[in-house]
């Protein structure tokens, strides 16, 4: 049984508002959040419920928590009634957000949900996560001007043992995908996709806008599953189907969405901590121990940016956002990088002293695993590249052999140059 908590907040009513989510299945914990620059109270409470039960990917059994009245007696009770009036009260008025209220009951009808209401800021932890996510999206709407929102983390269940990083045997790929089939909605992203990479084997996944990297990047961090066929499987350290929370303290992942949707009102010693829980921010159900703090200090100081441990999240600058995210995968001491477009956004300097950064862990013995588009990110060290495009590995061999004129204008469908200069790499126009 899965349990779903829901709340919604808005700052004037309207006005501002946030939505947030917490969907608890076995042991994993994922957590949503997002908002609208203006809405109302009662349309984040729905759109709360409803973006909750749009992230189940096949139908569920599920208990539903709220402390909206609205949103529990509506869906219980009140829609029956609604549906046989047209859509209208029984004084003949139109259902406010008849919208939301259509979206939530095709969605519910897809799944058994039982719907509970809890009593609103009255101390049930899990209520106050999900409002502290609401408050969180109403923020990010609020600055950003427009409607955000997606998943922020999968967190660590609560009272899991943390057990200690072993070594990996140098035979065994650390990562291991066999004819994987992966559809996001509608779409067919990956058919018989297969990818293997041993350890202290450096790589570089290159492929235009669309090509599945994004997508390779959900699939590594549990965010997205292949079809169930016999053929296909996918061993991460050399086990299959392991916990979640298990894989991200061995694998650290650095992405744009998890730039895009960490919480601006974090401060930046707590966006280091996250990492033990892989949560966004942390929170106050969360322990840490001295030793734990103490090696979230150690790596602000390695990577430069101990000077910032009580800047929010939203006030630093892409660059040191990006060093933050750096330095929460690194607080595990992972043995596996995986860096999505790391240097994206940044200008010279940052660029040079982000790949700096990298070139250093690599020398402490890390895998790395770059996915991008741009050549320029490519360390010396990485010597292994793979092509992709449409969903298909077109290339997989040797950065001298593959990286080429003829190679890179196949890949992106336009002509290129390539230029090399020390170990280095860069794409120009053909």
């Amino acid at each position: 049984m899965i349990e779903i908590y829901t709340d919604g907040a808005c700052s004037g009513n309207p006005g501002p508002g946030g939505w947030g989510a917490l969907l608890r299945i076995g042991g994993v914990e994922t957590e949503l959040c997002g908002g609208e620059p203006a809405t109302t109270n009662n349309r984040m409470e729905l759109l709360a419920v409803i973006e909750a039960l749009q992230s189940l990917a096949q139908p569920v059994e599920a208990r539903v928590y709220t402390d909206s009245q609205y949103v529990q007696k509506g869906i219980s009770e009140w829609i029956h009634s609604w549906k046989r009036r047209g859509w209208k009260t029984a004084s003949k008025e139109p259902v406010k957000n008849e919208d939301l209220w259509r979206r939530l009951d095709a969605l519910a009808s897809g799944h058994k949900l039982e719907w509970h209401w809890v009593r609103g800021h009255n101390g049930h932890p899990d209520n106050e996560r999900v409002d502290a996510l609401a408050r969180a999206g109403l923020e990010q709407s609020r600055s950003a001007g427009k409607k955000v929102g997606g998943q922020v983390a999968a967190a660590a269940p609560i009272t899991a043992p943390v057990k200690e990083r072993g070594a990996i045997a140098a035979s065994r790929p650390i990562l291991d995908i066999q004819h994987a089939t992966v559809y996001r909605g509608d779409t067919c992203v990956f058919s018989d996709f297969s990818f293997a990479l041993q350890e202290g084997e450096h790589a570089a996944i290159v492929g235009p806008n669309g090509a599945g990297k994004s997508t390779l990047l959900k699939l590594l961090a549990g965010g997205v599953h292949p079809l169930p066929l016999d053929e296909t499987h996918i061993r991460l350290f050399g086990e299959e189907g392991g916990s979640v929370w298990e894989v991200r303290k061995r694998l650290g992942i650095v992405s744009h969405d998890l730039q895009k949707d960490y919480l601006i009102c974090a401060e930046g010693l707590n966006v280091i901590l996250s990492g033990y829980y892989a949560s966004n921010d942390t929170y106050e159900y969360q322990e840490f121990r001295e030793a734990q703090i103490a090696r979230a200090r150690e790596v602000m100081k390695e990577l430069g940016i101990e000077s910032l441990a009580g800047r929010r999240f939203g006030h630093l600058s892409t660059g040191e956002q990006r060093r933050f995210l750096l330095g929460r995968a690194l607080v595990h001491d992972p043995s596996v990088l995986v860096l999505d477009e790391p240097t994206s956004g940044l200008d010279l300097k940052a660029c040079f002293q982000y790949l700096d950064l990298l070139r250093a862990q690599i020398r402490k013995g890390k895998t790395v695993l770059l996915v991008t588009h741009h050549l320029h990110e490519i360390p010396p060290e990485v010597e292994r590249v793979v092509l992709l495009k449409e969903g298909q590995i077109v290339a997989d061999g040797s950065k001298a052999n593959l990286l080429t004129d003829i190679n890179l204008s196949r890949l992106f469908d336009q002509p290129v140059t390539l230029v090399r200069a020390n170990g280095w790499y860069q794409a120009l126009p053909g």
